[in-house]
This record gives C-alpha cells, sequence and structure tokens, in this order.
C-alpha cells in the first residue's frame, strides 16, 4: 500500500521509466534496422565497391562489440538515465553526419562513432527497463520488449527502402537521427534511475570493476545464456543472408522474401507475447531458451530441403516461433541474475554475444559451404543451434535465478 507521496513519486517514476524504455528501445532498433538496407547502396553512391561496403558495415561492428562492455560498466557507473542520453544523443549525431560524409573514408569514420554510440546505449535500455520489471513478471516485460523489437524489423527496412527510393539516401539518415533525437527526448522525459542503498552501488575502481565482471562470467547459467543468445543471433544473421537468395531460387520475388521475413517476426512478436516468455520467472528459462534454440535448428533444417516456396513459409514462422522462446528466455535470465550495481554490466556482455552471433555466424557457414560444395548453407547453422540446444538441456537443468537487489 502506498502511504507516503515519496511512494507515490517512487511508482510514477517506475511506470513512466518502463513505458518510455519501451519507446526509446523501438525507436532505437527503427535505428538498426533502417540502415540494414541503406549502408551498402549508400557507399556505392559515394564510389565504393565491395570492399568498401565491407569496411563500412564492419567498422559498426568493430566499435560495437567492445563498446557494449564498456558502456555496460558505465551504466552501472553513472546510472541508467545518464548514460542513455549520452548513447541517444551520440547516435542521433553520428546519423545525421552520414549524410554530411562525402567520401568513404569520412563515412566509414562515422560508422565507428556510431557503432559507439549503440555500444552504450543499448545496455542501457535494457538495463533500465531489467531495474523497472515487475517481480515474477521479467520474462513477460522482456518478451514485450523483444516484440517491439520485431515491429522495428519489420517497419524499418521497408519504409528505408521506400524513402530512399522516392527521396534520397540522405532523407533516410536524416529521418532516422530525427526519430533518435524524439527519442532523447522521451528518455529525458521519462527514463530514471531507481534509487539504490548503499550496499548496491555500482563497484569502482579498476579491480572491483574487474572483480565484478569475473563474477558475473563465473555464473555458469549466464554462460549458458551467453551462449544461447550468440547461437540464436548466429542463426538469424545466416537466415538474413541466404533466405533471399533460397527463397528467389524457388521462384519468388523480391517482394515475397519480404513477406517471408515479416512472418518470421509476427509469429516471432506473437510467442513473446504470449504467456510462454513468462516460463522465465518460473525457473524454466534454460529450458526454454533450449526448446527454442531446437525449433531453430528445425527452420533451418527444413530450409535446406525446401523444394516449394509454401515450406519456406513454414520454415520462416517456425524460425519466429523458435527465436520468440528463446529472446525473452536470455533476456529475462540476464536481468535476473544481476544485480542493481551489475546489471549494466550483464547487459553489456549480453549484447556483446548478441553482435558476435550476428558478426561470425554468417561469415563462417557461408565460408564452410563454399570449401564443401555438397554442403548446404543452412546445415551448420541448423547443427550448430542443435547441439547448443542440447547442451542447454543436458546441462542447464530447471534454475530458478533469483534477484540480488530485492
Amino acid at each position: 500500500m502506498i502511504t507516503t507521496p515519496r511512494e507515490q513519486r517512487v511508482l510514477v517514476r517506475a511506470r513512466r521509466t518502463r513505458r518510455s524504455a519501451g519507446v526509446v528501445l523501438f525507436l532505437s532498433f527503427l535505428d538498426i534496422f533502417a540502415l540494414l538496407p541503406t549502408v551498402g547502396p549508400h557507399v556505392e553512391e559515394l564510389g565504393g565497391g565491395d570492399a568498401a561496403i565491407g569496411a563500412a558495415v564492419g567498422a559498426y561492428s568493430a566499435s560495437n562489440l567492445p563498446a557494449n562492455v564498456i558502456g555496460g560498466i558505465l551504466v552501472d557507473k553513472w546510472g541508467r538515465r545518464r548514460v542513455l542520453l549520452l548513447g541517444l544523443g551520440l547516435a542521433a549525431l553520428a546519423v545525421a553526419a552520414y549524410a554530411a560524409a562525402t567520401t568513404v573514408g569520412a563515412f566509414v569514420g562515422v560508422r565507428v562513432l556510431h557503432g559507439l554510440a549503440g555500444g552504450v546505449l543499448i545496455p542501457a535500455v535494457f538495463a533500465a527497463a531489467g531495474d523497472r520489471a515487475e517481480p515474477g513478471h521479467t520474462g513477460r516485460s522482456f518478451g514485450r520488449l523483444g516484440a517491439l523489437i520485431g515491429a522495428a524489423a519489420v517497419v524499418a527496412p521497408a519504409t528505408a527502402g521506400i524513402v530512399r527510393q522516392t527521396v534520397s539516401t540522405e532523407a533516410v539518415f536524416l529521418g532516422v537521427a530525427g526519430l533518435l533525437a524524439l527519442a532523447f527526448v522521451i528518455a529525458w522525459w521519462g527514463v530514471f534511475d531507481r534509487l539504490t542503498t548503499p550496499e548496491a552501488a555500482a563497484p569502482s575502481g579498476a579491480d572491483q570493476v574487474g572483480r565484478a565482471m569475473r563474477a558475473l562470467l563465473a555464473d555458469p547459467t549466464l554462460r549458458r545464456a551467453l551462449a544461447a543468445t550468440a547461437t540464436l543471433t548466429a542463426g538469424v544473421g545466416v537466415l538474413a543472408g541466404f533466405l533471399p537468395g533460397r527463397a528467389e531460387g524457388l521462384g519468388a520475388d523480391p517482394s515475397v522474401v519480404g513477406i517471408l521475413f515479416t512472418i518470421y517476426a509476427v509469429v516471432a512478436a506473437g510467442m513473446m507475447l504470449s504467456p510462454l516468455a513468462g516460463r522465465v520467472d518460473r525457473g524454466r528459462a534454460l529450458a526454454t531458451a533450449a526448446v527454442g534454440l531446437l525449433v531453430l535448428a528445425l527452420s533451418l533444417a527444413t530450409l535446406t530441403f525446401a523444394a516449394a516456396l509454401w515450406v519456406a513459409v513454414v520454415a520462416s514462422a517456425l524460425f519466429g516461433a523458435g527465436y520468440g522462446l528463446v529472446f525473452p528466455a536470455v533476456t529475462g535470465t540476464t536481468s535476473l541474475l544481476a544485480t542493481d550495481a551489475t546489471r549494466g554490466r550483464a547487459f553489456g556482455l549480453f549484447n556483446m554475444a548478441f553482435s558476435l552471433g550476428l558478426a561470425v555466424g554468417p561469415p563462417v557457414v557461408g565460408w564452410a559451404a563454399q570449401v564443401t560444395p555438397a554442403l548446404d548453407v543452412f546445415i551448420p547453422a541448423a547443427v550448430l543451434c542443435l547441439g547448443v540446444g542440447a547442451w542447454l538441456l543436458v546441462s542447464g537443468g530447471p534454475h530458478r535465478p533469483s534477484r540480488g537487489d530485492t
């Protein structure tokens, strides 16, 4: 029961933070997904070839990966709100600067800055959401966030393509920068740090920070969640890279290929909004992630033997179901295993695993298929999902993460 004006203010801030964090996360991922189909064509417009496109794409990941860890530390040290505003401000400036870059070198340099901004931004918004998740509803909370990311994945690429075709690539950059500026305003108005006790304050000093990070990595449940995260995104990268070619080989035109990804995103969102996302709060997070990875393996194996377009449709729906099981499980587990003092670091590690799967999975799978012509490109990814899913089932078991901050 709320008895004092201070408790009322705390409750209002908690509700506002939950809602605002979701909107900010959606706008932040609009940035990511809108630029996916835009960067390559823009580099070509600047006169760059395949190597330049690869450098531009890789520059973001190269700076984003270490920034995830550094950003997580800063989130715990400086607070979620301050780092979130810093990341949003830098990201808005970086995306606007894309429109002003007139050479490939300048564009790649801006990509590095954008990767740094994203590396501190995403752990901050996830940590803020984790702080404010209602007790017993962490899985559902992160399921809703995952659904918002899925919505961004559906809306942003198509919208960016239309704007680029009807107006210009620069208009895409400026539009996305405007959305990030809007996210900055929303975060300024609506995202607040939760008050903590002195005992829950973030550790300071290099030695204490290192011990906190090692303690997180020493937790076997968190390590399994990170492995499942990297495996999930490796599968996503393989699907994004090779499904269009497979579908077109089955007679689909580009618009139908887009529908396949829409089916995947809609099914994933439905799963993440369902009661299944709450299994993380009932001690079944690892088992749920394992089942999700096995469904992903089935989806990828189905694509291997697809002889008709309708089979690819089924495979896309299966992939969405698997994603919808894994994402709330791994994000909810990451939040529950951390405390207020370490949640930023935990989500820094989570986002590093997330980015690592995307960065490593597609090129490794593509290389394996190239050196072994008889090997279908989806088989290595299916085997990876199958292996990690089976490992989670036999090594994890039921586990109820505890909130050290409650």
